[in-house]
C-alpha cells in the first residue's frame, strides 16, 4: 500500500532509469563516474577517488550477475550525465564476469 505513494517526478530521473534495468544508482556532484559492483566496493572506490582529490558523479552498481544488457544501460546513464568527465571502472572479478563488462 505504501507503495502506491510513490511520486516519482520528485525523483532523479537517472535512478528510475536505472531502477527499470534493476542496477543500484544515486547520483552526487563531482565529475567522476563510477561503474562498480558491489556497494562496498563501491563506497571504497568513492572514498579512494576522494582521497586523490577527485569527486565522484555517482553510486553505480551493476551486482554480481549484470547481463550486457544492465552494463550497457549503466554505461548510457553514466555517459548522459554533462557532470562526468571520466568513468572509474573498478569490478571484483570473483562476483562478475569481467569479460560481460569488458564486452
Amino acid at each position: 500500500k505504501v507503495h502506491e505513494y510513490r511520486d516519482r517526478t520528485q525523483e532523479d530521473p537517472r535512478e528510475i532509469e536505472a531502477d527499470k534495468y534493476d542496477l543500484n544508482y544515486i547520483g552526487l556532484d563531482g565529475s567522476i563516474g563510477c561503474l562498480v559492483n558491489g556497494a562496498g566496493l563501491a563506497m571504497a572506490t568513492m572514498d579512494i577517488i576522494k582521497l586523490n582529490g577527485g569527486s565522484p558523479a555517482n553510486f553505480l552498481d551493476v551486482g554480481g550477475s549484470a547481463t550486457k544488457a544492465q552494463v550497457q544501460k549503466a554505461f548510457e546513464i553514466l555517459n548522459a550525465d554533462q557532470k562526468v568527465r571520466a568513468i572509474f571502472v573498478n569490478i571484483f572479478g570473483g562476483i562478475m564476469r569481467c569479460d560481460v563488462i569488458a564486452s
